[in-house]
Protein backbone atom coordinates (compact mmCIF):
# COMPACT_ATOMS: atom_id res chain seq x y z
CA UNK A 1 0.00 0.00 0.00
CA UNK A 2 2.72 2.58 1.12
CA UNK A 3 4.57 1.64 -2.51
CA UNK A 4 1.29 2.73 -4.61
CA UNK A 5 0.67 5.50 -2.70
CA UNK A 6 3.91 6.99 -2.52
CA UNK A 7 3.92 6.50 -6.86
CA UNK A 8 0.58 8.10 -7.02
CA UNK A 9 2.28 11.08 -4.94
CA UNK A 10 5.10 10.75 -7.09
CA UNK A 11 3.26 11.26 -10.42
CA UNK A 12 1.17 14.11 -9.41
CA UNK A 13 4.14 16.11 -8.11
CA UNK A 14 5.63 15.59 -11.35
CA UNK A 15 2.60 16.66 -12.96
CA UNK A 16 2.94 19.76 -10.89
CA UNK A 17 6.19 20.20 -11.67
CA UNK A 18 5.74 19.58 -15.64
CA UNK A 19 2.86 22.01 -15.61
CA UNK A 20 5.32 24.77 -13.88
CA UNK A 21 8.35 23.67 -16.45
CA UNK A 22 5.72 24.53 -19.33
CA UNK A 23 4.62 28.22 -17.76
CA UNK A 24 8.15 28.56 -17.64
CA UNK A 25 9.10 28.29 -21.28
CA UNK A 26 6.11 30.27 -22.20
CA UNK A 27 7.13 33.45 -19.92
CA UNK A 28 10.79 33.03 -21.21
CA UNK A 29 9.38 32.81 -25.03
CA UNK A 30 7.07 35.76 -24.39
CA UNK A 31 9.55 38.23 -22.52
CA UNK A 32 12.08 38.09 -25.30
CA UNK A 33 9.17 39.36 -27.68
CA UNK A 34 7.59 41.52 -24.73
CA UNK A 35 8.29 44.51 -26.43
CA UNK A 36 6.72 43.13 -29.64
CA UNK A 37 3.84 41.71 -28.90
CA UNK A 38 2.27 43.76 -26.28
CA UNK A 39 3.47 47.81 -27.46
CA UNK A 40 0.95 49.79 -27.99
CA UNK A 41 -2.23 47.95 -26.68
CA UNK A 42 -3.63 48.35 -23.52
CA UNK A 43 -3.23 46.74 -20.17
CA UNK A 44 -6.50 44.97 -20.68
CA UNK A 45 -5.99 44.20 -24.24
CA UNK A 46 -2.24 42.67 -22.96
CA UNK A 47 -3.76 40.88 -20.31
CA UNK A 48 -6.34 38.88 -22.58
CA UNK A 49 -3.87 38.19 -25.30
CA UNK A 50 -1.49 36.79 -22.12
CA UNK A 51 -4.77 35.23 -20.47
CA UNK A 52 -5.60 33.36 -23.87
CA UNK A 53 -1.59 32.02 -24.44
CA UNK A 54 -2.50 29.59 -20.99
CA UNK A 55 -0.60 31.64 -18.80
CA UNK A 56 -1.38 32.36 -14.82
CA UNK A 57 -2.31 35.30 -13.50
CA UNK A 58 0.71 35.71 -11.29
CA UNK A 59 2.52 34.96 -14.28
CA UNK A 60 0.33 37.71 -16.50
CA UNK A 61 0.49 40.31 -13.30
CA UNK A 62 4.47 40.46 -13.11
CA UNK A 63 4.69 40.55 -17.14
CA UNK A 64 2.15 43.70 -17.52
CA UNK A 65 3.35 45.23 -13.99
CA UNK A 66 0.16 44.83 -12.08
CA UNK A 67 -0.97 42.57 -9.53
CA UNK A 68 -2.99 39.16 -9.90
CA UNK A 69 -5.96 40.47 -8.20
CA UNK A 70 -5.94 43.65 -11.32
CA UNK A 71 -5.70 40.65 -13.84
CA UNK A 72 -8.22 38.95 -12.01
CA UNK A 73 -10.97 41.74 -12.53
CA UNK A 74 -9.84 41.94 -16.10
CA UNK A 75 -10.20 38.34 -16.92
CA UNK A 76 -13.53 38.42 -15.35
CA UNK A 77 -14.58 41.97 -17.29
CA UNK A 78 -13.22 40.15 -20.63
CA UNK A 79 -15.64 37.36 -20.10
CA UNK A 80 -18.63 39.28 -19.05
CA UNK A 81 -18.38 41.37 -22.40
CA UNK A 82 -17.69 37.98 -24.06
CA UNK A 83 -20.90 36.27 -22.83
CA UNK A 84 -22.23 39.67 -23.70
CA UNK A 85 -21.67 39.57 -27.48
CA UNK A 86 -22.52 36.09 -27.87
CA UNK A 87 -25.91 36.78 -26.52
CA UNK A 88 -26.32 39.93 -28.43
CA UNK A 89 -25.59 37.40 -31.50
CA UNK A 90 -28.09 34.92 -30.78
CA UNK A 91 -31.07 37.21 -30.32
CA UNK A 92 -29.41 38.87 -33.52
CA UNK A 93 -29.59 34.96 -35.41
CA UNK A 94 -33.38 34.80 -33.87
CA UNK A 95 -34.56 37.69 -35.09
CA UNK A 96 -33.06 37.17 -38.99
CA UNK A 97 -34.65 33.76 -38.28
CA UNK A 98 -38.42 35.05 -37.34
CA UNK A 99 -38.43 37.70 -40.19
CA UNK A 100 -37.58 34.90 -43.10
CA UNK A 101 -39.92 32.99 -41.55
CA UNK A 102 -42.24 35.99 -41.90
CA UNK A 103 -41.21 36.82 -45.55
CA UNK A 104 -41.75 32.68 -46.36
Amino acid sequence: MKEDEFRKQLIKKLDELGTKIDALIQVVAITSRKEKMLKGKTKASQIELLSNLGLPRTVIAWIVGTTPETVSVAMSQIRSKEKAKKQRTKARKRVRMNRSEKNE
